[in-house]
């Protein structure tokens, strides 16, 4: 098949949609496939040492400079990647990130939704973003597509309800999971400069974003520090930047952080690298993750693979991840989170139960599971359109 993968998202962080797109691309290539790996001009040589000059993918530059939901964008999505995927011979064209406005399509398109976080909490984005770009665009993204996949069943649930699609036009195929980086005895040794962590730690995972429920989390933590004797650190990972929303919300949890006393306790990581993450998950005491709203979880599976007990919310996507090898609570009630990090402490033979079940859980994801699954859906859909009259 040639397939025609939207790489414009590339970026200098490689996160859950960037990772999508290479792990597909290179499986689909290792299959034989020929991928047309279209991304943004400032990008170009980005993506060309991504996929090391690979013969069955051709990166073609793009003349814009951002992915977001834009006139010129949406431009690009009718005409110019249509064009190209007529030029190329194309059977698909896979938009991975939430939107894309295919108005005049030659060749099926497929939308990858991950989430519809903004239909739910508007977060950074602006009130005129949200209601009047971001949720009326979504909308129509999803009618000109052909089909759309999600990573969760809760997400197409989600997709179903908040956006109005029909269930039938909505796929679901989980994320996959990396493969763990090896021990590094440097990458251990500076962590160990970087942060005091001799008496032990709690590694959160992905961010402050409000729906990470970083605040409560703090209070959790003090409690169990408080009530529960705990000694150890609160790590959590990412960092404010300069965007005016993170700054506010650094702020918000400096201001509990203060109001708790754990100014010594609770430790911001900043950005750290995929070594220093499952350095930090396989020495963590256990990961906790009691987001408000996820359509997936990868931190979590991330954390099992490497024998790690999670904490995680019993909502929307974290639960359908977690399954049974999780201790789930309620994510807006922080004597439960509390509970559930004390009983995780202070049990042992509860402590390898969830090692065990998070290990098992973990295997049943895999990019090369969720690679082969969108190849039957290329393969599907190009096989009908050929067949459509």
């Amino acid at each position: 098949m040639n397939i025609v993968m939207d790489f414009r998202q590339c970026d200098d962080v490689v996160g859950g949609v960037q990772q999508m797109v290479i792990q597909i691309t290179n499986y689909a290539a290792k299959k034989g496939h020929h991928v047309i790996m279209l991304c943004r001009e400032d990008r170009f040589s980005v993506v060309k040492r991504i996929f090391d000059d690979n013969p069955h993918i051709i990166p073609i530059p793009l003349p814009v400079h951002t992915a977001l939901m834009t006139v010129k964008n949406t431009w690009i999505d009718s005409v110019t990647i249509q064009h190209i995927a007529e030029k190329e011979g194309a059977d698909i064209i896979h938009f991975p990130h939430n939107w894309s406005f295919p108005f005049r399509k030659k060749v099926p398109c497929i939308l990858t939704i991950h989430d519809v976080i903004p239909f739910t909490s508007r977060e950074s984005m602006g009130f005129f973003t949200n209601q009047f770009l971001y949720k009326h665009g979504t909308r129509l993204a999803c009618r000109l597509n052909d089909v759309i996949t999600t990573v969760s069943a809760f997400s197409k649930q989600d997709i179903v309800q908040k956006v109005g699609v029909p269930a039938e036009k909505v796929n679901v195929i989980p994320n996959g999971l990396r493969e763990p980086t090896t021990p590094n005895d440097t990458v251990e040794n500076s962590l160990e400069e970087r942060f005091p962590l001799e008496n032990g730690f709690i590694l959160n995972v992905g961010g402050i974003y409000e729906r990470k429920n970083i605040v409560r989390l703090i209070h959790a933590f003090s409690k169990l520090v408080t009530l529960h004797g705990y000694s150890g650190k609160l790590l959590v990972t990412g960092r404010a930047s300069g965007k005016p929303y993170l700054i506010k919300m650094r702020g918000l949890c400096d201001a509990a952080i203060k109001k708790t006393g754990m100014d010594a306790q609770v430790i911001f990581t900043e950005f750290i690298t995929d070594e220093e993450l499952d350095t930090l998950l396989r020495r963590a005491d256990f990961l906790v993750y009691p987001s408000l709203y996820e359509g997936f979880g990868i931190p979590i599976i991330e954390a099992m693979q490497l024998g790690t007990p999670v904490i995680t919310s019993n909502s929307t996507g974290t639960s359908e991840v977690a399954g049974d090898a999780a201790i789930l609570v309620d994510p807006y009630n922080v004597d439960e989170i509390t509970s559930g990090m004390s009983r995780l402490l202070h049990d042992s033979e509860l402590r390898a139960a969830l090692c065990r079940k998070g290990r098992e859980r973990a295997r049943s994801y895999s990019w090369a599971t969720t690679s082969e699954q969108y190849l039957e859906l290329y393969k599907e859909l190009s096989e009908r359109e050929r067949k459509t009259p």
